[in-house]
């Protein structure tokens, strides 16, 4: 089945692995011996069927914009390891992947950048200390005020994780030093990131519609989009 995706659209896919046929193997086919490496790298077994499952998985998704087979895409990394496709002829395709636990996202728009993040929602140790580590003064604000700390909490999270994903910085940039807007104005799903100067205006973050237990947000560089979903 070919999929096709317009100019200000974004597909998000959701994956439940635990659906999956358990033996990992029989997909380690699709993947590059670079890929191989990386999970025979990892030192739990379940890691390693996760590793296996999420990137078939992710190939076959893309395939079915490409219009090739899993095993013919090829991927190339920027210097903080996020994932690009290096086939020319699909290079308009952005697409970025998150999992936690058994759910695994995968969103893709046409040009515009773009990162995507699931947690599941969970009790969460020291959470204050954390986000006063890692939110921004409003951020902190919001969630204080919020009557449900846990959920709010991930719901800031995951729209920080979207945008440094978006960007391709991962680790290397500061969730400190940038903050979302939960009350944009004139806008009620679509909420702008704030108060960093080093990137425009444009970018935006919203919520996505994903299974009870978890939260996801997404990030992408435009201010006209629509979300549509599908499930593998």
């Amino acid at each position: 089945m070919s999929v096709a995706i317009k100019d200000n659209q974004v597909h998000v896919w959701q994956v439940n692995l635990k659906t999956i046929p358990a033996d990992a193997t029989k997909f380690t086919g699709t993947l590059s011996p670079d890929e191989l490496e990386r999970a025979g790298k990892l030192k739990f077994q379940r890691d390693r069927e996760h590793f296996i499952l999420s990137h078939s998985q992710l190939r076959l998704i893309l395939s079915k914009y490409c219009h090739c087979l899993p095993g013919e895409l090829s991927f190339r990394y920027n210097s903080c390891k996020k994932p690009l496709i290096s086939n020319t002829e699909f290079g308009e395709l952005k697409f970025n992947m998150s999992h936690s636990d058994d759910l695994m996202l995968v969103g893709l728009c046409k040009c515009n950048e773009i990162g995507i993040d699931v947690e599941k929602v969970r009790e969460v140790d020291e959470l204050e200390n954390i986000a006063n580590e890692n939110f921004s003064d409003q951020e902190i604000k919001y969630l204080m005020d919020s009557s449900d700390k846990t959920n709010t909490f991930f719901k800031i999270w995951t729209r920080k994780e979207a945008f440094i994903k978006a960007i391709g910085k991962g680790i290397h940039f500061p969730l400190k030093s940038f903050c979302v807007e939960f009350k944009s104005p004139g806008s009620l799903e679509h909420l702008v990131i704030l108060h960093h100067p080093s990137w425009p205006d444009q970018w935006r973050t919203s919520d996505l519609k994903v299974s009870d237990g978890y939260v996801a947000s997404l990030a992408i560089n435009s201010d006209k989009f629509k979300i549509s979903y599908f499930q593998l």
